[in-house]
């Protein structure tokens, strides 16, 4: 089975460049979820850098992260026991985009914790626009805070936040082509 996501319409190099990072140890994704995730990010711009963030030490990370691979996310082991230790990587990855150009103009971050209060502070501090996703059981009110609530959604929202947009299949090899060609 050819597995596809979806793009929206003619973007052209004018459009605003995305990049989304996800942690898995804190939001699981379910298929549905993930397509609809796609689509967000691509209504907001051209979707750049899409990583996924895993521990292989946990097997039901290692599954979540084989599905998302199929969407086009690139996954990123933190085989590290260590409280946050995945946290701290995907930290250091977002502002690793910085160095970039040109870097994303939208940060799409999946997750949820307070811990990530700082980098969101130091990515809107430098001009970027930051939609955080998170379940609603584990979302932190600082979060939802900083962003603002035009900005921050809950996961399982996605059906009616998407309801409008018309996708278009793009193959998601392609996408993950030009998402490591930009970060590399």
């Amino acid at each position: 089975m050819t597995h596809t996501h979806r793009t929206i319409g003619q973007q052209t190099s004018k459009s605003p460049r995305v990049a989304m990072l996800l942690d898995v140890q804190n939001v699981s994704l379910k298929q549905k979820q993930a397509e609809l995730l796609l689509d967000f990010a691509t209504s907001k711009g051209r979707l750049n850098w899409l990583k996924l963030y895993y521990n292989s030490q946990h097997d039901n990370q290692v599954i979540a992260k084989e599905n998302l691979e199929k969407l086009g996310f690139k996954g990123i082991d933190v085989p590290d026991s260590g409280k946050n230790s995945a946290d701290i990587k995907l930290v250091f990855d977002c502002t690793k985009l910085f160095a970039i150009k040109p870097c994303p103009e939208i940060i799409i971050l999946v997750l949820g914790d307070r811990d990530f209060a700082g980098l969101i502070a130091l990515l809107m501090a430098s001009g970027k626009t930051v939609i955080v996703f998170a379940r609603r059981k584990s979302a932190s009110k600082k979060l939802i805070k900083l962003v603002g609530e035009h900005n921050f959604h809950y996961v399982d929202e996605l059906s009616s936040l998407c309801a409008g947009l018309k996708p278009q299949l793009k193959n998601p090899k392609q996408l993950s082509i030009e998402a490591d060609r930009l970060s590399a």
